[in-house]
């Protein structure tokens, strides 16, 4: 049998063992998912690889359209004041800054409902369990299998949600911090840019 087809195959059973709310995990996946690949691919796009040693000959390179170059117009332009330059920086700095953060922390609850739903399973798992015991003996083992099935299934794939989606924030988070120094070196490049002969 072709690996991809077994691996279905069992993906499938175990499906099929998480009971109820396994479709409830499997969406909370996907959206937890495209939200922090969306949100990690806008940060991969906007920071400059060779910002830290970005010199000042080169300043048009970002001249070509993007989140750098919208931030430089607006922050440049029409004036020659640095105070000025200094606080439109500040704006959108702050704006990214709650963005971002907000973005992240929604990321987080996502992340720690994974596993909550997880034991909710576990919970409805064990009291079927429970009522398997009660019933008669023909009956009683399917039940008792089935809710303890149910109940591992489920908390696995509530912690197989999670922790990989922590660690993906965690990732997110530190590109939150190299956006923000980007900003903080995008500032001083502008206040040379602007009246160099004070620096």
């Amino acid at each position: 049998m072709h690996p991809l087809i077994e691996f279905l195959q069992s993906a499938n059973n175990v499906w099929e063992k998480g009971g109820s709310l396994m479709p409830i995990i499997g969406l909370l996946s996907f959206y937890t998912y495209c939200l922090a690949f969306d949100l990690w691919l806008r940060l991969r796009t906007v920071i400059p690889k060779d910002l830290k040693a970005f010199p000042r000959e080169k300043w048009g390179a970002f001249e070509g359209g993007g989140r750098v170059d919208r931030i430089l117009r607006h922050c440049l332009a029409d004036h020659k004041d640095p105070k000025e330059t200094r606080r439109r920086f500040e704006q959108i700095r702050i704006a990214d800054s709650s963005y971002l953060r907000r973005r992240i922390r929604f990321l987080l609850v996502l992340a720690s409902a994974a596993p909550l739903i997880g034991l909710l399973g576990t919970v409805i798992g064990m009291l079927q369990t429970f009522d398997g015991l009660s019933m008669q003996d023909s009956y009683k083992m399917n039940q008792v299998a089935s809710g303890i099935s149910q109940a591992l299934v489920t908390t696995q794939a509530g912690l197989l949600v999670a922790i990989p989606a922590l660690a993906f924030i965690h990732l997110l988070q530190r590109r939150r911090k190299d956006w923000l120094h980007c900003i903080n070196r995008l500032e001083s490049l502008s206040i040379r840019q602007v009246r160099p002969s004070q620096l």
